[in-house]
């Protein structure tokens, strides 16, 4: 139903509740279903799909309720855990208390992760409503949705404490630390795994000040097309004895004709990528455009509320059997695909993020559509087949110094596969054709100084892969962290790197000295492994909780 006096930007939905005018009102010639989603955008894109006059359309603009700004609200009564929640988007619950007894079914169609769970839970909790049921949409189509209707089903409960114990914890640790920091003029807050990326941006930072680079010799003859370079004692030595086994070597060389004594050639396969989960898609956009993880996945939700990907807070990278069927028949002009083929993903709802339509140009404008291209260029990837290059070693001997052996190395490319479609660009150094026993004559033989370089400072894309390997926070928390870090003044960045400030440094240094196991890397990781046994149902996230708010006592 659409109401003619409501705005998506003023009401955030579609039908009489985001309606000033009471004459509207009358527009409800029998009970209704109300469709409850996030966004106002989203809203309007579900719209378009469902013109039964049985539904309308209301966006809760986010959260609802949540623990106090000014109050702990984490509270024990007995042995049981008490979080205190009050609401924060007050008048659309008084939308929904309004029309509440009109309303034939409550349908929560919030986002598919925890976070949504928890608010379709919030708007069942705070009206005490019964008429309900939970519908999820990984991406916003006509078929999802319509399919999602009529496959309802009930909220997660397990889905909603995991999201409570996370919540929990980040207020016990920042009402707990975030007051000491404040004392002692030391930071501003401190969180669960905000502090553990600071913690491994100043680490590196400290690699990086210890960092005693070492001088090495590496000796290269150049034929002009290639180069090959020695590979008898070629490794391990450094310094002033090094330097003169070379020059000796050279000297013996510089002069003398090589012959091309073996040729070694041998294919080799590079592995097409798996689909887009979302630290992977905030990698590749900082790659490929610079673009930062808070504004990648502000994009991301874009896409996904205007029906144009797949739901963009996922660590799965699962696709479809609908989906791999039309994109194997969009790419056979390419490739010929085997009739019968082993499941390379497995087909869950759950989905990597990818497009939802085989259209790689859409009417989307500057950074949308630099992004929803990459996308769609990363997904035909990985849908692809494997490329296949050849490998060639050049084992070349000068007349001179038969005793001695040089090696020249060389890719070619044989079959592109996924680098048809592959955003980013790989080179190939290939060696010229040449035959076994060639008389080579050398344009310079050198010697060449190096340094062993520092590590390098942890970049957006680097820092993100750093904590999904270690198992610390979600995906969909990642850009939040980093942003956090920025505002604090704990990070800063130079030319695309993030460097700790003194600020962050001392922070750091505090924590480690005083709270050691609560920044370790390891528990963090665990504390993110027992968020997801709970989420199975596997675990009480009371006691969880609970046992970890006596735990930190004990650290004070």
């Amino acid at each position: 139903m659409y109401c003619p006096h409501s705005s998506i930007g003023r009401a955030g939905g579609f039908g009489p509740p985001g309606c000033r005018f009471e004459s509207c009102w009358g527009l409800f010639q029998y009970p209704m279903k109300l469709i409850i989603v996030e966004s106002p955008k989203k809203a309007k894109t579900i719209k378009k799909f469902l013109k039964n006059r049985d539904y309308f359309i209301l966006a809760s603009k986010g959260h609802i309720v949540d623990l106090p700004k000014k109050k702990f609200g984490v509270y024990l009564e007995g042995n049981k855990l008490k979080l205190e929640y009050y609401p924060i988007r007050k008048s659309f619950l008084n939308y929904l208390k309004k029309i509440k007894n009109r309303i034939e079914e409550f349908i929560l169609a919030t986002d598919p992760d925890r976070e949504g769970e928890f608010i379709a839970w919030s708007v069942v909790e705070f009206l005490k409503i019964k008429n309900y049921s939970r519908v999820r949409f990984y991406e916003i189509t006509k078929s999802s949705v319509l399919n999602s209707l009529a496959n309802k089903e009930k909220i997660n409960l397990n889905l909603v404490s995991a999201q409570k114990a996370r919540r929990a914890l980040d207020r016990i640790i920042g009402y707990t630390l975030s007051p000491i920091l404040w004392r002692k003029g030391i930071g501003e807050s401190a969180g669960r795994v905000q502090s553990s990326a600071l913690r491994l941006i100043v680490e590196k930072e400290e690699e990086i000040k210890n960092f005693v680079p070492e001088v090495f010799y590496k000796l290269e003859v150049d034929f002009g097309d290639f180069k090959a370079y020695l590979v008898e004692n070629s490794k391990g030595k450094f310094g002033k004895e090094r330097l003169e086994f070379l020059k000796n070597i050279q000297n013996r060389v510089e002069n003398s004709e090589f012959i091309l004594e073996k040729i070694v050639k041998k294919k080799k396969i590079i592995s097409k990528p798996l689909p887009l989960d979302t630290a992977l898609l905030q990698r590749i956009s900082f790659l490929k455009y610079k673009v930062s993880a808070p504004l990648t996945m502000k994009i991301a939700q874009s896409l996904y509320e205007k029906g144009l990907i797949t739901y963009h807070r996922t660590d799965s990278f699962n696709l479809s059997k609908e989906f791999l069927g039309k994109v194997r028949n969009f790419l056979k002009d390419y490739f010929d695909f085997p009739k019968k083929i082993k499941k390379k993903f497995s087909q869950e709802a759950h989905e990597a993020i990818r497009p939802v339509y085989l259209k790689k140009e859409l009417k989307l404008k500057g950074l949308e559509d630099k992004i929803y291209k990459l996308i769609f260029d990363y997904t035909l990837s990985a849908c692809s087949k494997d490329a296949v290059i050849e490998e060639t070693k050049y084992f070349l001997r000068p007349f001179s110094a038969k005793e001695i052996s040089f090696l020249a190395y060389g890719e070619r490319l044989i079959f592109d596969g996924f680098l048809k479609f592959y955003p980013f660009k790989i080179k190939f150094n290939e060696l010229p054709e040449l035959r076994e026993g060639s008389l080579l004559k050398p344009k310079d033989v050198k010697i060449i100084e190096e340094k062993t370089k520092p590590p390098a400072r942890y970049t957006e894309s680097t820092l993100i892969k750093k904590l999904k390997s270690l198992g610390i926070g979600r995906p969909s928390t990642y850009a939040e962290i980093i942003k956090t870090l920025l505002k604090r003044n704990y990070v800063s960045k130079e030319k695309g790197f993030l460097k700790p400030t003194p600020k962050g440094i001392n922070v750091v240094n505090f924590l480690k000295e005083n709270f050691k196991d609560l920044i370790d890397l390891k528990f963090t990781a665990n504390m993110e492994k027992d968020l997801d046994i709970i989420a199975k149902g596997e675990k009480d996230y009371e006691k969880y909780v609970i046992d970890f708010w006596k735990f930190l006592k004990n650290l004070l």
